[in-house]
């Protein structure tokens, strides 16, 4: 090493004077002499500042060493941004109100806290060339002076470094507090507004469901007067239609019956059939098809099981109220064709109608005939054959049939219909869907009091009633005036006439029991009487007052030219009206 560098004698004379004693020159402990040093030697130009190879190498090695840390500080830096980053949006998607203000401090400790590190580090590892701290020192002074004036500077320039970087991070984490405040600010804006629309929703729910309850609880109660006012006053019905349409109508303008729609023609497009005549007719065809090929197939019973010893039938009359078949169609299907609702009656006519068979089994005793040889020498052949009985037990065969009418009273029900739905059907069924011309106007079974002369007040006179039997009979019967007809009805909740009279028959106490019986079922049951000689307690029989075959309809006859039957509803009518004459079949005695 040149020792020329650290003295202040120049290089000629410290080399010169060989015996002149050499002496270390002050170190340079500070910045301005320092200054001072380098600035007389080049004013001088006698220092030799170029670098050696190995002195350019060791540059160079210290540089890139200086690089890759600042590179690593660099890389920690953004790491920790990236970090801070990511802490803040997760705070800020959960709507946290603390947003981390430590993670951005702590990266720039962290930084500066390595830019030390790095310094040092810098300075020893040069130590890894296996040179001692001195001689570390000496190159220190030897790279240029710099390094000691400049780490004043460089740790200068770090604080303001550092104060800039604070104010810049300062500004955006204060930017990115702002942010999150003005997102969470946002999002509470958002729930209020929605918990605002959502009180507003379940309000309006809450008015809505007030009026419509009032407004079916209404149409309800009305339906319910206007029936059971058209059954006692049926000429005044139609006023009662009327005053129900304005009513419908007043409660479509609030809203509140939206299956009847907002104005005055939806009202009444609402009590109408929507589908043509000709598409109602074909269809009520189609349906009474299906009711034919039931009754076909009970008739076929008796060939089909003929190996039964007996056939037991429980029968409901087969048959159904076309005003309401239409009104269900309407409904479900308002203005339809006949084609497209096929799918729709046979599902209707499967809910309707159910047919089972039953076998039962039963030993019995039997006396049996037969012949036997009886052995006897006093005959030529030694004895003789002789007839003789015995008894033996066989196993008899029984089959019970079973047609159950379950009406279409339970079809909306079994389809799912709504309350709406289900009151338009009843509404459709008191207006005849404004066509009550489409099924015949004398029908006794659909329009209450058509086609024949009937009283609730009708008195049998006394004398008839010495018969213990038909008192009875009477007796019951009366229990049930006012029931109104139902299809497939056996119960006091609705009978259709077969029904009524089986119950009848079964309940007067005169120890009959025939089941539950179609019309034609009755007929089979009874023996034939003539008209003249035909007595108070026998059953009267018609036919053809609906499409089916044999006994359509059965009453029971009560003297003086009346019968008491399941009409629309349960009354007495006169049987010598032309519309009972033209369908009259004949009497039948109960044995």
């Amino acid at each position: 090493m040149d020792e020329g560098l650290y003295t202040r004698e120049p290089r000629t004379e410290a080399s010169s004077d060989e015996n002149k004693v050499r002496t270390h020159a002050t170190k340079l402990k500070n910045k301005d002499s320092a200054r001072r040093y380098y600035e007389q030697k080049l004013r001088n130009g006698r220092a030799d500042n170029r670098d050696s190879a190995e002195e350019q190498k060791r540059k160079e090695k210290v540089h890139k060493q200086r690089q890759k840390k600042a590179n690593e500080i660099e890389k920690n830096r953004k790491a920790a941004e990236a970090r801070k980053k990511a802490t803040q949006e997760r705070n800020v998607s959960k709507g946290s109100e603390n947003v981390s203000k430590s993670s951005g401090t702590f990266s720039r400790t962290a930084a500066d806290a390595m830019t030390g590190i790095g310094i040092v580090s810098d300075m020893v590892g040069s130590t890894d060339d296996g040179k001692d701290e001195s001689s570390v020192a000496e190159e220190v002074v030897d790279t240029g002076g710099y390094i000691a004036s400049g780490a004043v500077s460089s740790a200068t320039s770090k604080v303001k470094n550092k104060k800039y970087s604070n104010k810049m991070h300062g500004r955006k984490e204060l930017s990115a507090e702002k942010e999150a405040a003005k997102q969470k600010a946002q999002k509470e804006m958002q729930k209020k507004a929605l918990e605002k629309q959502a009180r507003a929703a379940e309000n309006g729910g809450k008015i809505g469901r007030k009026i419509t309850d009032k407004a079916e609880d209404l149409a309800a109660l009305l339906l319910e007067t206007v029936k059971e006012f058209v059954a006692d006053n049926p000429v005044a019905s139609l006023i009662i239609v009327l005053v129900l349409l304005l009513i419908i109508a007043l409660m479509g303008l609030l809203g509140s019956c939206s299956a009847m729609g907002g104005g005055g023609g939806d009202v009444i497009m609402g009590t109408s059939y929507t589908a043509t005549d000709e598409d109602i007719l074909g269809t009520e065809d189609d349906y009474k098809e299906l009711e034919a090929g039931i009754q076909d197939e009970i008739d076929d019973i008796a060939d089909a099981y003929s190996d039964y010893d007996e056939i037991n039938y429980y029968l409901d009359e087969v048959g159904h109220n076309p005003y309401q078949l239409a009104a269900i169609l309407t409904v479900l299907h308002e203005a339809y064709k006949r084609a497209d609702v096929q799918a729709t009656i046979q599902e209707i006519f499967e809910i309707q109608y159910e047919l089972t068979t039953e076998e039962g089994v039963e030993t019995r005793e039997r006396e049996v005939e037969d012949t036997r040889w009886v052995e006897d020498d006093s005959y030529e052949d030694g004895g003789y054959w002789e007839d003789y009985t015995y008894t033996e037990e066989y196993e008899y065969y029984i089959l019970n049939v079973y047609l159950v009418n379950h009406t279409l009273d339970i079809v909306p029900d079994e389809l799912g219909m709504t309350e709406a739905q289900k009151q338009r059907v009843e509404l459709l069924m008191l207006t005849y869907g404004n066509r009550k011309y489409l099924f015949g106007e004398d029908d006794i079974y659909n329009i209450p009091g058509e086609g024949d002369d009937d009283s609730q007040n009708h008195r049998v006179p006394g004398e008839y009633l010495s018969d213990e039997q038909f008192a009875r009979m009477l007796a019951e019967a009366e229990k049930y005036l006012d029931v109104p007809y139902v299809w497939g009805g056996y119960s006091p909740s609705g009978f259709d006439c077969s029904g009524f009279v089986s119950w009848v028959i079964n309940h007067c106490g005169n120890g009959w029991n025939y089941g539950r019986l179609t019309a034609n079922g009755l007929r089979a049951r009874t023996a034939n009487v003539p008209a003249s000689e035909a007595k108070p307690g026998d059953l009267i029989f018609f036919q053809g007052t609906y499409a089916t075959s044999g006994a359509s309809h059965v009453g029971i006859y009560v003297g003086g030219g009346w019968m008491i039957h399941a009409g629309n509803p349960v009354h007495y009518s006169n049987i010598n009206t032309p519309y009972w004459q033209s369908h009259f079949l004949g009497y039948g005695r109960i044995g």
